[in-house]
């Protein structure tokens, strides 16, 4: 259905199709990350050039809101999601505020002996001394986005009968225990997905993706996890404070 420009108005057309197609994929008229018309198809809807409609989709692909694959089309931006690096703050938390549902998968949750240097050495135990292990593979809405493996001291074996699956593990701490957490520094890198972590997180092999190991203590600077997570993919943007 061709859909009429307004050529005596001071907004170029070019602007006009630009504001038309805002209004479309905000409004979710194009499925998530969907697939755009063509060129053709567009110039015959808006009954204007191809050379006009190209424009305005390159607007729109420097405003971020679609991008071109070489021989495919192009296509709507998933939403960028955003996370804070200048505290502890949990995954339940980042999703929420992210106007999205959080679950996780428990990979395990168990007793056991730390077979890392650094992990003893944070934890401050010895070789043969038990701690907790919980290994969760996130979700944000229906997606896996993260996989975490953190080990806490004994103390906390507690949180092996809380809900893992549903509950955070932030707010138990906090509000059950009156635990005040802060995170230690942070260590990032992007590393490549192995064929084990592509399956998990439903990503290509070889996908880039971050890395980031650290410590949360608590107030008076005892340990209570070490803090591993990979994932977070391409649709993310980080705020450091």
């Amino acid at each position: 259905m061709e859909m009429t420009m307004n050529p005596n108005s001071i907004v170029p057309l070019y602007a006009q199709i630009v504001e038309q197609l805002q209004r479309d994929i905000n409004n979710g008229i194009f499925s998530k990350s969907g697939r755009l018309p063509t060129e053709t198809e567009l110039s015959q809807q808006y009954g204007v050039s191809r050379i006009t409609v190209r424009r305005a989709v390159d607007e729109l692909v420097s405003q971020g809101l679609v991008e071109k694959k070489q021989g495919k089309g192009t296509f709507v931006c998933a939403p960028k999601l955003t996370r804070q690096l200048d505290g502890p703050m949990s995954f339940t938390e980042m999703c929420r505020a992210n106007g999205l549902t959080v679950s996780a998968k428990i990979l395990d949750a168990k007793i056991c002996t730390a077979d890392s240097t650094d992990i003893r050495k944070a934890l401050s135990v010895e070789s043969n001394e038990p701690v907790v292990r919980i290994r969760r593979l996130r979700y944000a809405g229906d997606k896996p986005l993260v996989l975490e493996d953190n080990f806490y001291p004994l103390e906390y074996a507690y949180l092996l009968s809380i809900d893992l699956e549903n509950d955070s593990i932030y707010r138990y701490l906090q509000e059950e225990k009156g635990i005040e957490l802060r995170r230690t520094a942070m260590h990032l890198r992007i590393v490549r997905a192995d064929a084990k972590l592509s399956k998990l997180l439903q990503v290509p092999r070889n996908a880039p993706q971050l890395e980031m190991r650290g410590r949360v203590v608590r107030a008076d600077g005892q340990t209570v996890h070490t803090s591993y997570q990979i994932g977070y993919g391409e649709n993310f943007e980080f705020i450091v404070r």
